[in-house]
């Protein structure tokens, strides 16, 4: 987001998604082949959700399990570099945007160098 006031608006949207599986939780828990239960299980903002409701009666496999742990634990570890540049190269202002391709395009410096 191009300033900290315009990522409030988008992180609403993105916290009411994660909790999309709470409202299917019956399909999820009664038909865990559905079609849409499998897209919430490998899809990353509702995977964690969707993953533990399926978990709960026991209709989450461990392969299952592993590979969407996995998924999300190399997700975030992508989205924390990402969300690091922004913050080391660039001060992110309430009101001040931020200019992402100066940003991006500076080279990192090592401490030794």
């Amino acid at each position: 987001m191009p300033t900290a006031k315009d990522g409030g608006v988008v992180l609403g949207p993105l916290i009411f998604a994660m909790f999309v599986p709470f409202y299917a939780v019956s399909l999820i828990i009664s038909d865990p082949g559905a079609v849409i239960v499998q897209v919430f299980t490998w899809f990353p903002l509702t995977a964690p959700v969707t993953a533990m409701l399926r978990d709960a009666p026991g209709a989450l496999d461990a392969l299952t399990a592993g590979i969407v742990i996995a998924e999300l634990f190399v997700l975030g570890l992508l989205v924390l570099r990402l969300a690091v540049r922004p913050l080391r190269y660039g001060s992110i202002a309430y009101t001040d945007k931020l200019d992402l391709r100066a940003v991006l395009g500076r080279k990192s410096v090592s401490a030794g160098n």
